[in-house]
């Protein structure tokens, strides 16, 4: 009897166990199952969101959009625009839209007012850039606008670009543009590529001695080269403004080299956002032809940026469907996911990347460790790079110790 009962008690705690298990089991499966959902969601809610870029460029019909969002999908909508500083765009998206796929009032005025704002802004900054332009014209440096403001005007609606700093590019000597510039601000800071010109409570001003550069000694080297070739060209070419405001800006043979070239980069120090991909994309929609791209691609592959091409034509594809003809070479999916992955994460310049807890008075070594140790996530897809990034900046901040000195 008493073997009975203890077989009887064994049994009743294995079944409380079992039972324990089965709950614990049937919880797991709906925490996953929770979890599942909200990645989909998730997922769901990024391609709604690419889906009215496209809208908004041309490369997708408004018809074709058959979602309906509730009040908390648009505003996740709205929150992705903002960090990745396509807001102006995605509200011309929503506005091609048939009324009832709208937004609810209070987000779309919301919308509405932000974007008044950057239309605004785009018109102060045109006018700045070009006055800016003609004043270092007049003093003897020939020059040009850089990125911002000259690439807005490939867009369908160019002062819905959400707006930067300006940068502009000397001719001229190294030397002779710092200490132009340090002679009107001397608190200046100078970089390897630019010094920093605070004339204008508006907006920052980089002036820049060369528009870019790269971690590797030896694909630096050829970068500069490529500038230098470049330089006297570029200074000659000009674009009428949407509102007939004149500029020099570079033309496109040499933007589909360097935009990459300024994506890439950044890619390295902070991180990337969309807008700087769909500048990219706006560049190459401008067409190109077999001689054109046979050019840009021996470039990139000195650069040895040829792997780096082909992950950003995955994005280009993937979020602004951008055409066959108007790519560079074949995506590359599986970098294309890890970039494009990237660049949601970290949004604007990396503005929004966790990952990297940047502070507003961040230490120097500090930064240089943050920096360092963003771009070794990258050691996979891009090791050259990777690896010469410390040493450039170890050589960097001696050069800059001397160069503030000067």
């Amino acid at each position: 009897m008493k073997n009975i009962q203890v077989n009887l008690i064994f049994l009743a705690r294995l079944c409380v166990s079992l039972q324990q298990a089965e709950a614990d089991y049937i919880n797991r499966i709906k925490v996953l199952h929770i979890l599942t959902t909200l990645n989909m969601e998730e997922k769901n809610i990024t391609r709604i969101f690419f889906e009215l870029i496209q809208i908004a460029i041309g490369t997708k019909d408004a018809v074709t959009f058959t979602h309906t969002l509730n009040r908390d999908e648009w505003q996740q909508i709205y929150d992705i625009a903002n960090k990745q500083t396509v807001a102006g765009i995605v509200y011309i998206g929503i506005n091609k839209l048939p009324q009832a796929k709208r937004p609810h009032k209070e987000l779309y005025m919301q919308w509405h007012v932000l974007c008044e704002f950057i239309k605004n802004k785009n018109r102060r900054l045109n006018k700045i850039a070009e006055n800016i332009s003609r004043k270092f014209e007049q003093i003897g440096f020939g020059n040009t606008i850089l990125k911002g403001q000259g690439i807005a005007q490939l867009y369908p609606e160019p002062l819905y670009r959400t707006p930067g700093d300006i940068d502009i590019w000397l001719k001229g000597d190294k030397k002779k543009i710092y200490h132009y510039v340090k002679s009107i601000t001397p608190e200046c800071t100078p970089f390897y590529h630019h010094v920093d010109f605070n004339v204008s409570k508006e907006v920052d001003i980089e002036v820049h001695f060369t528009p870019s550069w790269m971690f590797n000694y030896f694909t630096n080297a050829v970068l500069q080269k490529f500038f230098e070739e470049e330089e006297e060209r570029q200074m000659k070419h000009t674009i009428t403004t949407v509102e007939c405001n004149t500029l020099h800006t570079p033309d496109n043979n040499f933007n589909r080299v360097y935009i990459l070239v300024h994506i890439y980069r950044h890619l390295f120090s902070e991180g990337i956002g969309l807008r700087q991909l769909l500048d990219y994309h706006m560049v190459l929609s401008q067409g190109f032809t077999k001689e054109e791209l046979a050019q840009t691609m021996d470039t990139l592959k000195s650069l040895r940026m040829s792997k780096f091409a082909a992950a950003c034509m995955y994005v280009l594809q993937t979020v602004f469907a951008t055409k066959d003809e108007q790519l560079l070479t074949v995506p590359d999916a599986e970098q294309g996911e890890f970039l494009l992955s990237e660049i949601m994460i970290a949004g604007n310049f990396g503005h929004y990347d966790t990952r990297q807890n940047i502070s507003a008075n961040e230490a120097p070594i500090k930064s240089f460790l943050r920096k360092v140790r963003n771009a070794f996530r990258f050691l996979k897809y891009h090791p050259t790079e990777v690896l010469w990034s410390p040493l450039f900046k170890i050589w960097h901040l001696a050069w800059r110790e001397i160069y503030i000195k000067m």
